[in-house]
């Protein structure tokens, strides 16, 4: 009896370790990959994954500066008209000689002036250099020959003004170069020929103004609506307000299109330049500047004004309590003004820069992240108090710590 029962525990431990055995099985297949461990289970020999677990991503960082303004950004906003290409014409106060617009350029500059876009600032992207101090140019009127032309080789003319305004940002690139043009179209027509100090019309001059205007497109002088027969807006109905705006729109798409450049009003701000600084008679007609759409559905972000050296003005930024966007100052540009601005450049801050170093570009916290290395920069004493603009992005940092003002 004994000797049966000693027989008996190796069959049936034999029989258990058989019901429990677990194999490995390696895919031959798959060297190359991750190794992947498949348990068999003997009730049914269904293989069951085991997940390799993902690698945790390596952060992706980019090394940003930030533009930083220690007090509240000011800037002047100069109005051009025309220019004359050489002596033999009187000048008036909205016309001037190309050689005297070149004075004006170097003085802006000694003083330490380099342009930021209108669209720039009203969106509150204000990036200059470091040192520098904004200025934005605007010029009235446009388009006459000796306001912006092409040369033969398609490149901006020295007899024009926004041609000498490209010359000076070539030999000197921390300038910048941008313009606002306030175009009117229903009074007009372009010259395209150019011979001893004039201008002439002639056939094909409408294809000239198109690829003239888009060339300024693509290079940062900007057209902008200044209502399509330049008139007195006091004297018009709301409609007739309303067709001047759409009818000037109208126009410059139709000389893109000629071009075959139609994309480029894509990129068109929408804002008003009032002719004659006259503004419509009735709250209904001002309404219609409020609330006018352009045709790629761009609602208006601004409506300039003008005004003489004595009234001189410089307009605050959006991150100012005092900025109104439908009265933006602006200084017709004679010599008054400019020497007037230069008075004034004191009173107008300068950029600097704060290394933030390397910040995480995830895009769902990188706003958060831009804060956070502004907030130790700022606590650490490498960077000052005051507004950081980091590309779109704003911030506002203080005593009191750091609060994101745009987008």
């Amino acid at each position: 009896m004994c000797r049966k029962r000693l027989l008996l525990i190796p069959l049936l431990l034999i029989v258990w370790l058989t019901s429990c055995k677990v194999s490995y099985a390696i895919h031959e297949d798959v060297r190359s990959a991750p190794l992947e461990i498949i348990y068999y289970s003997t009730s049914t020999m269904t293989p069951t994954a085991v997940p390799t677990p993902e690698p945790t991503p390596t952060p992706v960082t980019v090394h940003l500066t930030a533009t930083l303004w220690e007090e509240p950004p000011l800037v002047p906003i100069l109005m051009y008209h025309r220019f004359i290409p050489q002596a033999g014409e009187y000048p008036t106060p909205y016309k001037i000689y190309l050689s005297e617009f070149d004075e004006h350029l170097a003085a802006l500059y000694d003083a330490g002036f380099s342009l930021v876009s209108l669209s720039d600032w009203l969106e509150g992207t204000i990036h200059i250099p470091e040192g520098r101090r904004p200025l934005i140019i605007t010029i009235d009127d446009l388009f006459y020959a000796d306001q912006i032309s092409l040369d033969e080789n398609g490149q901006p003319a020295s007899y024009s003004g926004v041609g000498r305004l490209w010359q000076f940002y070539q030999e000197h690139p921390d300038f910048n170069f941008h313009a606002a043009l306030f175009y009117n179209f229903g009074d007009k027509s372009f010259a395209n020929r150019y011979a001893n100090g004039s201008f002439s019309v002639e056939d094909g001059w409408r294809k000239r103004r198109a690829e003239t205007i888009a060339w300024c497109i693509e290079h940062g002088a900007i057209p902008m609506n200044h209502f399509y027969s330049h008139p007195y807006l006091d004297k018009l109905s709301p409609a007739e307000i309303q067709w001047e705006l759409e009818e000037n729109d109208r126009a410059l798409r139709e000389a893109l299109a000629l071009v075959e450049k139609e994309a480029l009003a894509d990129v068109l701000p929408n804002i008003l330049a009032l002719p004659y600084v006259v503004w419509p008679a009735t709250e209904t007609g001002k309404q219609v500047l409020y609330d006018y759409v352009s045709p790629e559905g761009a609602p208006v972000t601004a409506i300039l004004e003008g005004d003489y050296a004595d009234n001189a003005k410089l307009s605050p930024s959006p991150y100012s309590p005092n900025f109104n966007p439908w009265h933006l100052p602006r200084i017709n540009a004679t010599w008054d003004a400019i020497y007037k601005i230069l008075e004034m450049s004191e009173d107008t801050p300068r950029a600097s820069q704060c290394d933030l170093g390397n910040v995480n570009v995830d895009p769902s916290l990188y706003a958060n992240h831009v804060m956070n290395a502004i907030l130790a920069r700022v606590d650490d004493g490498r960077c000052p108090q005051g507004l950081y603009i980091v590309g779109e992005l704003a911030f506002q940092a203080d005593e009191n710590g750091i609060v994101q003002l745009s987008p």
